[in-house]
């Protein structure tokens, strides 16, 4: 990837502990289970925002609109482009959530129910609206806009692994469950998910043909196309839909989504920040299998990998 390195994200990493929520954990176990998909956001990284960003502002509220224009020229000069004194956080958020509708309406006249964008393109988009008006001094290089997008996304919504990752998908693959994820992401998700563990996708547990990520389909949860690609390799390898349990924070987006491919769930309810009950959505009006409040709970699908409830 064009101007990445894995070192320029870890430092940036900003300490999070979760807030507990008023659900209790239910633990019984849907056996059998063989494979389990995990969302990211929410679930297996505490975000700032409770989900993936894509265009927000600056986490820190309390700062001033000088402090925060001081920062957000600091980051666009270090990624290599150079602002004027004109673009401000609120522009370019904005503009950001501008394209990004722009981007959902075209997806969804070629038929995208949940239209996902590519940031990228995105801020590719807006970086020529910038050099445009005049808020950019230099024309902009897409050299530097995975750099830009990634370094804006850890600002705007600092992240840090939620405790008992990524210790609980190794356990969960010692035991022969097979791993994957399906996520509501973007490019520098991998990435970030790689820096916090030191390790490739594949080394921290999960099988890279059971990961869905919706930026490389243009879609997102609660679209079950989601699930498509891992259930679909899940099958071939024998393992049924109803042996698979889905991991997620959000009642819509990824437990009544899931329960409709056909999966198991578990409703991760361990940071009130990101936990989405979804009381006034009918579709999320269902019953998850369990209910996790911590991930180390789930040490409870190896005790009884493949074996049948009485």
């Amino acid at each position: 990837m064009q101007g990445i390195q894995k070192f320029e994200i870890k430092p940036k990493l900003t300490r999070l502990n979760p807030i507990p929520t008023h659900l209790k954990s239910k633990l019984k176990f849907p056996s059998p289970i063989r494979a389990v998909l995990f969302d990211i956001y929410g679930t297996l990284l505490i975000s700032s925002s409770g989900d993936i960003s894509h265009a927000s502002l600056f986490s820190d509220r309390s700062e001033s609109s000088h402090t925060r224009a001081i920062k957000i020229g600091q980051l666009f000069r270090k990624c290599g482009y150079k602002p004027s004194r004109q673009l401000s956080v609120h522009l370019i958020s904005g503009t950001l959530r501008q394209k990004i509708t722009e981007r959902h309406k075209q997806l969804r006249v070629k038929g995208m129910e949940h239209p996902e964008v590519d940031i990228r393109d995105i801020w590719e988009e807006s970086l020529n609206t910038f050099w445009k008006g005049k808020l950019l001094l230099e024309p902009p290089s897409p050299f530097f806009i995975e750099p830009l997008a990634l370094q804006y996304e850890l600002a705007v919504n600092p992240v840090w692994p939620m405790p008992g990752f990524p210790n609980i998908i190794r356990e969960l693959r010692d035991s022969g469950l097979r791993i994957g994820i399906v996520s509501n992401a973007q490019f520098y998700t991998p990435l970030i998910l790689q820096a916090i563990c030191n390790k490739q996708i594949s080394q921290i547990g999960f099988e890279e043909n059971l990961c869905s990520w919706s930026y490389k389909l243009s879609e997102a949860k609660p679209s079950i196309n989601m699930f498509k690609t891992p259930l679909t390799q899940l099958t071939e390898d024998q393992i049924g839909v109803s042996e698979v349990l889905y991991v997620g924070n959000d009642m819509l987006n990824d437990i009544a989504s899931a329960s409709r491919a056909g999966c198991k769930t578990a409703l991760f309810a361990g940071d009130k920040r990101s936990l989405r009950l979804r009381e006034s959505s009918p579709e999320a009006n269902i019953e998850p299998d369990m209910v996790v409040t911590r991930l180390s709970e789930l040490k409870i699908l190896k005790q009884n990998k493949g074996a049948k409830n009485d």
